[in-house]
């Protein structure tokens, strides 16, 4: 939470800075992972007991992909060569491995890693970064049309579709690039608003180079290159801060905001890298922070505010107004949550209770009802968790979004 300027105010359970000095100032103001075609080769492929050729070779009459062919008893069959059994080999009545599409027996591989011999899944394409999200291999199979991936896919010991295709392909990052740990860092904490105020690196006086970011209408609509617009924290402004502005996981240990600084931190555009701790800044409610020890965010400044030189304002929704409010003006609501801290703090650290007001007062703005669901999924809930920062170059999912160049 941000107070206005420079007045700092600490509350209990809240987060408590507000920040926005949104009006200008004195001068001017992932992806699952993406595996080859799920499977050509496998670790018991071609051949299989009963060779390339013959009656269930890869020529006989049920060559390549016959009845039992690649997915028959021959390459396959019942000894699983390409694919499971004879009737499921390869993923389907032989599969990639049966009629004929698995080639000398069917290369599907030992079960191969499409999942239980029968998915057709293709929850994109596991391997070779071997590690999508939420697992490319899904349900049963569904690394593909069955023995895609090879032994066990390219993405690893159990890449696209995972041995069985529970977890698909493999691991927790895929592509998402992490920063190494941080070393050598400074301490710090972090404190949650959202005022609905346009931001102060929305004003071209206080950005040192490119574009400011852009602010939206009272509708969500963007107002594209018009930066002179006036702050809705302001009489008669109508610039409010957009809605895509919350919160997301790149998977389950990194994760993207946007926050206010202040001091030598406050420069529009510049990122920090936050590595949590598993403490909290404050004596009052800890609900969830160990669940953040360990886990990293990438921020990004985007506005300034009255909050202490070590700590971080990020931007989410329901995390409290603090000294500006344009927010009761946007969303027609006069029950906000506490003032610093939100409806968290207004719970008493309640979970369900936060979410119950993230679905009212959110109905119908998906995009903040998203940020809410990830303030009490991935962050846990957390009320003013500690980490250790540093400064680091910008990644590009930040500064798409916000449109902000990194300063250096």
């Amino acid at each position: 939470m941000r107070t206005n300027r420079f007045l700092s105010v600490y509350v209990g359970l809240a987060a408590f800075s507000v920040a926005v000095a949104c009006a200008p100032q004195p001068s001017g103001s992932q992806t699952e992972g993406s595996g080859g075609n799920q499977g050509s080769g496998g670790s018991s492929a071609t051949g299989g007991t009963k060779g390339s050729g013959g009656t269930t070779g890869s020529g006989g009459k049920t060559s390549s992909g016959g009845t039992p062919g690649s997915g028959g008893s021959g390459s396959g069959g019942a000894t699983t060569g390409s694919g499971g059994s004879a009737s499921t080999s390869s993923g389907g009545s032989t599969g990639t491995g049966g009629a004929s599409s698995g080639g000398v027996t069917g290369q599907a591989g030992g079960n191969g890693t499409g999942g239980r011999a029968g998915g057709t899944g293709t929850a994109g394409k596991p391997g070779s970064g071997g590690a999508a999200t939420t697992a490319s291999g899904g349900a049963p199979g569904s690394g593909g049309v069955k023995g895609s991936g090879g032994t066990n896919g390219s993405g690893g010991s159990n890449g696209s579709g995972g041995s069985n295709g529970s977890t698909g392909s493999g691991g927790s990052s895929g592509s998402v690039m992490h920063p190494p740990p941080v070393s050598n860092g400074q301490s710090g904490w972090a404190s949650r608003y959202w005022d609905c105020c346009k931001p102060a690196c929305g004003w071209k006086g206080n950005v040192s180079r490119g574009n400011p970011m852009m602010s939206c209408d009272k509708s969500d609509n963007s107002l594209g290159g018009n930066y002179d617009a006036v702050n809705a924290c302001q009489s008669g402004g109508t610039a409010y801060m957009c809605w895509n502005g919350v919160p997301w996981a790149a998977d389950d240990t990194l994760s993207y905001a946007f926050a206010a600084a202040s001091m030598g931190n406050y420069s529009c555009g510049r990122c920090y890298q936050l590595q949590f701790t598993g403490t909290n800044n404050t004596n009052g409610d800890k609900k969830g922070t160990p669940a953040l020890n360990g886990k990293t965010m990438i921020v990004q400044i985007i506005n300034n505010g009255g909050v202490q030189s070590n700590q971080f304002d990020l931007l989410i929704p329901g995390g409290g107004v603090g000294a500006l409010n344009a927010c009761a003006t946007q969303w027609g609501m006069s029950d906000l949550g506490s003032q610093y801290g939100g409806f968290l703090s207004a719970c008493n650290g309640d979970i369900n209770c936060t979410m119950q007001k993230c679905q009212s007062v959110f109905s119908g703005k998906s995009d903040l009802m998203e940020g809410c669901m990830w303030f009490l999924g991935w962050f846990g809930g957390s009320n003013n968790p500690d980490f250790t920062y540093q400064k680091i170059a910008c990644p590009a999912a930040l500064t798409s979004k916000s449109g902000l160049s990194d300063p250096g």
